[in-house]
């Protein structure tokens, strides 16, 4: 008997590199080896007690206890209206221009089945979230890369795009704080590219994951162009602000038709986030960011710091991020990004990401998670000194001399 083979949609991805790692971490430590994973950007501290207590509150309600909506609770989404207009300073149609997700991953990969038809072009980042051509490939629309280089602060080349860009480009992927780069846009960029996008009839989907994680000014919103509240959408996640990778939920705002056909689509697909869950995280971001954000930030920026500086004196050429909580570095010079990080893991026990794994210009670079304490990424540091892959610049002294 045959095996049937898998939807050919699902045959033209390739295998999701983080489920890739947490194979080969497991694999590892069934053998006995010690890892430590600097890969994947789940976080290592807990989702806060008073979060898990307003969880534990809101799973009493009986009224909980229902299917969701696929829009998400009118409450959750009015909190999440008050924040983004504190945040922000833009009003938002809580019921019109907002929508609750089951995490921002769920709704970035349903996006381009809700607005796309088949042979529509979509313009992604490169190196980019894996997910944003996984979404395009499901809606039978053509994924075109688009380069973030180095040289021009991970930032889209306006010209480029336009370069790229034909009468089929219907949607252009932006991510800022960037995963992998930790690279920032301004509001003079959003206001470039929405220029852009209206020259071009193109909608503009901002995953804005990291929003508030940064390590100087705080980031803004696309939707602060004005122009942007016609044709953009922007994504937002509790995942990373309070430590709740594994409760799942996030929300989108943007534009009411764009909104709207996500929650269309969400209607035939599932029934919405948890209720307690969306309760318990629309009201921490009044009740609890304020005093959460700036802790955390404080931890992550610590660890970028002790990272940034570790692997500058081992030689590695790596730019400061900005924010998000990765650090994005060089690998050797002759290397390709994969034998490295298999090298790394080979001879330490160190996971580290290849750059390659979020596209073609992500070759010559690896990504850092700053998910692990302090002491594992000296640890760390410490064994990839010990493999000396880099040349560490003249004058510069090793850090087991410190």
């Amino acid at each position: 008997m045959t095996t049937p083979e898998p939807a050919k949609r699902l045959q033209a991805l390739p295998r999701y590199l983080f489920a890739e790692l947490e194979r080969k971490r497991a694999e590892a430590e069934a053998a006995g080896r010690e890892v430590i994973d600097l890969s994947i950007g789940d976080p290592d501290l807990p989702t806060p007690p008073p979060l898990l207590e307003k969880i534990a509150e809101a799973a009493t309600n009986p009224a909980n206890h229902k299917y969701p909506t696929s829009a998400g609770m009118p409450a959750a989404r009015r909190e999440i209206a008050a924040w983004f207009a504190d945040r922000f300073g833009v009003a938002v149609d809580p019921l019109g221009e907002c929508a609750m997700l089951i995490g921002s991953k769920e709704g970035i990969g349903h996006l381009p089945l809700a607005i796309l038809d088949p042979g529509d072009e979509v313009l992604m980042p490169d190196p980019g979230y894996p997910v944003y051509f996984a979404g395009a490939t499901f809606a039978d629309a053509t994924p075109v890369r688009y380069p973030l280089r180095e040289s021009k602060g991970f930032l889209p080349d306006l010209e480029e795009l336009d370069r790229l860009a034909t009468p089929r480009t219907r949607l252009v992927w932006v991510n800022y704080p960037n995963n992998p780069t930790g690279s920032l846009a301004t509001g003079a960029f959003y206001e470039a590219l929405v220029a852009w996008a209206e020259r071009r009839g193109v909608i503009i989907a901002s995953d804005a994951a990291y929003s508030e994680l940064y390590y100087g000014d705080a980031p803004p919103s696309i939707l602060e162009i004005p122009a942007a509240r016609g044709r953009a959408i922007e994504f937002h996640s509790f995942s990373k602000t309070f430590n709740m990778t594994g409760w799942r939920v996030g929300f989108a705002v943007g534009a009411p038709h764009l909104v709207g056909a996500l929650v269309r689509l969400k209607a035939n697909l599932d029934s919405g986030a948890p209720q307690a869950i969306q309760t318990a995280a629309a009201w921490a971001l009044k009740g609890f960011l304020p005093t959460h954000g700036p802790a955390l930030r404080a931890v992550y920026r610590e660890r970028r710091d002790v990272a940034v500086e570790g692997l500058r004196k081992l030689g590695c050429p790596v730019s400061e991020p900005g924010g998000a909580f990765y650090v994005w570095g060089r690998v050797p010079d002759g290397e390709r990004s994969i034998d490295f990080a298999e090298r790394v893991f080979d001879h330490t026990g160190v996971m580290l990401t290849p750059g390659v794994g979020f596209g073609e210009q992500g070759e010559g670079y690896f990504r850092i998670a700053l998910t692990g304490p302090v002491a594992a990424i000296e640890k760390a540091l410490h064994l990839l000194e010990g493999l000396a892959p880099w040349k560490a610049p003249h004058g510069v002294a090793s850090s087991s001399s410190r």
